[in-house]
């Protein structure tokens, strides 16, 4: 966070910007070591911090007499330092000192856009677009977080030692826009805001598209000027996303950052997002005729291929929406049919590949890794430079616990491909499996970055919270995927999942049914069991896992949920006890491929513990909870394990932790295994000191 230039924000009454005070020696722990930019608002130094022995930039601002103004910044300053994002500096803290506020942030050695304008001039097409791609990428991740930029310009951004493009200095400076206010800089603000109106995602839209015009014209627009007649060089397409992004009328500005990189990453010969040799089968914006009209190029343009090439793209489509009913085996019907024509169709085995794993992941299928492995070996043999076949290996190989070979194939896919959201995607999964919780929201948000429009990436973030036990983030996140893809049974299932776990077992079940009604399933009834067991239905529980184990008898934990709803009806124990080792013994085959997978091994040892063998439940469950201590649902399940083994002081140290983390109260509520605890005073003591 810096400032190298002379800008300045004025008020309506066309005053200048105060003189700075004088450079303090000291401000609170910081040690001031020089002045490196001043604006209307306050002062930025590079600082060293004593307590944490790191060099920062602090901003101090002017005290402005209103303690009210104070309490604004102090607020919109903590919600900041909780956004995370590659394209946005951090803020590490705030706090009020000797009558001024500051904050503090990291230090980024390079140079703002003002200073690479002014060093080099104008920018290239493609240069000038990327720059924005990662500016709206940075600005989404703060508008999702509930927040507005409104001070987008080319000073408060730089490019650091190395490339990456970073969005600075996050409206901290100025008071909240209200009505009859006016803040911002002159150039960059919207007509709205000159007029009064309060800043707005669509004013933030407005100052990026300034900012773009900015880069590639090498100065601010002027009314009445078009890009073209400034840049006759430029692609067409360009200058129509930054007409869009300027209209006069809010409403008819890109409705989000999200769509803006959509639309940069469809203008040809300009942004680097758009399809490549090497990114262009997970590119969002890429498109499976555009697959296919490559891939024909590529060849040759062979006539004798281009029903190969139909063919393809007919199983892309099945492929990227695989949540479709039967939309894995389609794809996989289409691309035989697709090899059939052309044996030499690399693109074909490494859709292949993809729908085998999905085939494994979805039914825990192991026959399904064979025919996945020699898929990918075969488009690997014709095109060594297939990042999406190295994410496939990754991801397999994640899922069967060969972490160190799953590291290597996706740092591969990250090398060939560096904006492969499924290999950053791939690369979080592996972070939680290896124990990294602090790599693994960088590492999705990433790729939510990446493929803003994609379902699967918010989906993946909501399990994230869901193990962290942050359930209203995690519903926000379940819902943004059921948005972007509102026929999605998954999605359904998933945020049903999410409102369960949250104690919200009532909406849980209407979504479970809406989704079998879609397209009935193994995951969606065993869901639905586990939900109507959770509010008592406990035979309509048994009916719904049973239909569950019709459709797939060879998952554990169908069996386990089987178990636990048979030991609540007094005439099923002797069927509870058979469905207990059924499931134990499914159990141990997964944790024979996947040793390290926290949330099998607690469900095995639950499952031992149920049959009273607390001799193999507890080493199992303790194990899971040392591979991921962050997942309350691995202490609630350790919890039950230890009631159902008698150990209720050990039992009731695990509840509280499980509910300290984010467990639903509920949920706990609702388990039958848990109703002689809730009745111990330490458990009522418990509840209540939790309240």
């Amino acid at each position: 966070m810096t400032e190298d230039d002379q800008e300045r924000t004025r008020t309506l009454g066309g005053e200048t910007a105060p003189p700075a005070e004088p450079i303090p020696a000291a401000w609170g722990n910081f040690e001031i070591r020089e002045k490196v930019g001043q604006g209307a608002f306050g002062e930025v130094y590079r600082a060293f911090d004593r307590t944490l022995e790191r060099e920062v930039a602090l901003k101090l601002l002017r005290g402005s007499g209103r303690g009210h103004d104070e309490t604004a910044i102090l607020q919109e300053a903590r919600q900041m330092a909780r956004v995370r994002h590659p394209n946005v500096v951090p803020v590490y803290g705030v706090a009020t000192h000797e009558g001024r506020v500051g904050f503090w942030s990291d230090f980024v050695h390079g140079q703002t856009l003002t200073a690479l304008l002014a060093a080099q001039g104008k920018l290239g097409a493609r240069e000038a677009t990327g720059i924005a791609v990662d500016l709206a990428k940075a600005v989404s991740a703060v508008h999702a977080a509930g927040l507005l930029h409104r001070d987008i310009k080319a000073s408060n951004a730089m490019r650091e030692v190395g490339g990456r493009i970073l969005l600075m200095d996050f409206g901290l400076t100025h008071a909240r826009t209200e009505r009859g206010s006016w803040g911002g800089t002159p150039g960059y603000m919207a007509p709205e805001l000159v007029i009064g109106e309060p800043a707005s995602v669509a004013s933030d839209i407005y100052a990026l598209g300034v900012l773009l015009v900015h880069l590639l014209t090498g100065k601010l627009p002027t009314p009445g000027e078009k890009l073209l007649d400034v840049r006759p060089d430029l692609p067409k397409q360009l200058a129509t996303v930054v007409e869009r992004a300027m209209h006069p009328e809010p409403g008819r500005r890109f409705a989000s950052a999200g769509e803006l990189i959509a639309a940069l990453g469809e203008v040809d010969g300009a942004a680097p997002v758009a399809v490549s040799r090497r990114n262009w089968l997970w590119a969002p914006m890429a498109g499976t005729v555009g697959a296919a009209l490559y891939w024909f190029a590529k060849r040759g343009g062979n006539p004798s291929a281009s029903e190969a090439h139909a063919t393809y793209a007919q199983a892309q489509d099945q492929l990227t929406h695989y949540y479709r009913p039967r939309g894995v085996e389609r794809a996989m019907e289409l691309f035989q049919q697709t090899i059939q024509q052309d044996p030499k169709f690399a693109l074909a085995y490494a859709g292949l590949a993809r729908a085998h794993f999905l085939q494994y992941w979805q039914q825990r299928d192991p026959k399904q890794i064979a025919p996945a492995q020699a898929a990918a070996a075969k488009a690997l043999a014709l095109d060594r430079n297939l990042a999406t076949v190295h994410v496939t290996l990754g991801r397999l190989y994640t899922e069967t616990g060969r972490n160190d070979l799953a590291a290597q194939e996706l740092n591969e896919a990250l090398r060939l491909d560096a904006r492969s959201a499924e290999a950053h995607q791939g690369m979080a999964e592996l972070y939680y499996r290896q124990g990294r919780m602090a790599d693994v929201e960088p590492a999705l948000q990433k790729a939510i970055d990446l493929a803003p429009e994609d379902w699967r990436f918010p989906n993946e973030m909501g399990a994230l919270y869901s193990r962290t036990g942050q359930w209203e983030k995690a519903i926000q996140a379940q819902r943004t995927a059921l948005r972007l893809s509102p026929d999605n049974p998954r999605a359904m299932t998933n945020l049903g999942l999410v409102l369960r776990r949250a104690g919200r077992t009532s909406e849980a079940i209407e979504l479970y049914r809406q989704a079998i009604a879609i397209e009935p399933s193994f995951n969606r009834y065993s869901n639905l069991g586990v939900a109507l067991e959770e509010v008592g239905r406990y035979r309509d529980a048994v009916a719904a896992l049973r239909q569950a184990i019709v459709l797939n008898p060879a998952v554990h934990y169908a069996w386990g949920n089987l178990a636990s709803a048979l030991a609540q009806l007094p005439d099923k124990k002797a069927e509870s006890r058979a469905a207990g080792e059924k499931a134990i013994e499914l159990g141990e085959k997964l944790r024979q491929e996947d040793p390290s997978n926290p949330s099998v091994l607690s469900e095995i040892g639950l499952y031992y513990a149920r049959l009273g063998d607390g001799e193999r439940a507890l080493p199992l469950l303790r194990q899971a909870i040392a591979l991921a201590p962050d997942d309350p649902e691995l202490y609630y399940r350790a919890a039950c394990g230890s009631e159902l083994l008698g150990h209720r002081r050990e039992a009731l140290e695990l509840l509280g932790k499980a509910l300290a983390k984010g467990m639903a109260r509920a949920t706990v509520e609702r388990n039958a295994d848990l109703k002689e605890l809730r009745a111990d005073a330490q458990f009522v003591r418990l509840n209540s000191v939790k309240e």
